[in-house]
């Protein structure tokens, strides 16, 4: 009787201390709020998720236990941690050697921040710029009229046709919009907007997908960028949107020039060009964006050679592509503080 008992207790002893290696802890502490005096564990790749969420490659921390100890963690969470890799710095393209496109067709890969803003029936409607894992800046005037009415954000597209692409194209959904609150729909004064995706793209597994910089300083007059879209090839009835992305480079025109030649049109001479919203960029023959280029970014390499800086936001213009007519962008480096701002905020 005894030597079975204790056999019992020898082998309930092993089994639970063979369990504390093996099966880590799934349940947490009953309190619903996060406490102030919870543990911080060191590593920095762990979150709270439903214990039905952590996929079996994923380790649960062993220190966070229901022992009467205050959890991180809500009810029904548990810390689950991944070795992850860093993300991808931004302006970087990660795939380098797809094959060569005639003049005015971007290569495969080239553009991996460019966003196609898609309504819920499938209608392209125009194109933003992946700024981090949750957020595409665009222009207030694409996106204001679905405020109530849902749209996609589709990333990482190339040919809008295709389904054998080297990578396929992710879509999410809209879950929220932060139009400029000065955005004036008659003039395009602050037209910038910044949509919340519903999940965060997985950058360090998506190699045709990528973050643009934030610029650091104005562009430079005289700098040559560029700017993609899937837009109209030109203007007017004839105009045909495209299939495959295309790009074009155009160089930067300074205030005093842009609103000059601006004037020249039928804006006239009295026109105006506010010069906190707007920037100006192209004016060769040939050379421009068009319509449905709305919200596409304009992007400047790094002067030393470095990343890609998203400096302006396709916006409006005259016609398209006229010799000494450039084409109008929103500066985004002076929407830097409202930019942070609503980032800090969501």
């Amino acid at each position: 009787m005894w030597k079975t008992y204790l056999c019992l207790l020898l082998i309930f002893g092993l089994y639970d201390t063979f369990a504390k290696k093996i099966v880590k802890p799934t349940i947490v502490s009953s309190k619903s709020k996060k406490s102030s005096t919870s543990p911080k564990p060191s590593p920095s790749n762990c979150r709270c998720v439903a214990i039905e969420s952590c996929p079996p490659d994923m380790k649960l921390d062993p220190r966070i236990v229901n022992q009467g100890t205050e959890s991180p963690c809500l009810t029904g969470e548990i810390w689950c941690c991944q070795d992850i890799p860093p993300l991808p710095p931004c302006g970087t393209k990660r795939i380098k050697d797809a094959p060569a496109q005639p003049p005015g067709t971007a290569k495969y890969g080239d553009y991996p921040w460019q966003a196609a803003i898609i309504s819920t029936n499938n209608t392209y409607l125009g194109s933003g710029v992946l700024i981090d894992t949750n957020h595409v800046l665009t222009v207030a005037h694409k996106v204001e009229p679905y405020l109530k009415s849902k749209f996609k954000i589709r990333l990482g597209d190339w040919d809008i046709r295709a389904t054998d692409e080297q990578f396929p194209h992710q879509d999410y959904q809209s879950t929220k919009v932060f139009v400029h609150p000065d955005y004036n729909s008659k003039n395009y004064i602050n037209d910038i907007a910044i949509v919340r995706l519903n999940a965060s793209v997985p950058l360090t597994t998506s190699l045709n997908i990528n973050t643009a910089c934030l610029p650091t300083k104005p562009p430079v007059a005289g700098s040559r960028c560029y700017v993609a879209g899937w837009g109209a090839n030109a203007f007017g009835p004839s105009g045909m949107y495209q299939r495959i992305l295309r790009d074009v480079d155009v160089p930067i025109i300074n205030q005093t020039t842009c609103e000059a030649r601006l004037r020249a049109t039928r804006l006239g001479t009295h026109f105006v060009l506010d010069e906190n919203s707007f920037m100006c960029a192209g004016g060769e023959l040939g050379k421009d964006s068009c319509e449905g280029d709305g919200g596409a970014p304009l992007m400047c390499l790094d002067e030393k050679g470095g990343p890609w800086y998203a400096v302006g936001l396709v916006a409006w213009g005259i016609g398209c592509a006229d010799e000494s007519v450039p084409g109008v962008y929103i500066n985004i480096h002076n929407y830097l503080p409202w930019i942070k701002k609503t980032l800090i905020a969501t």
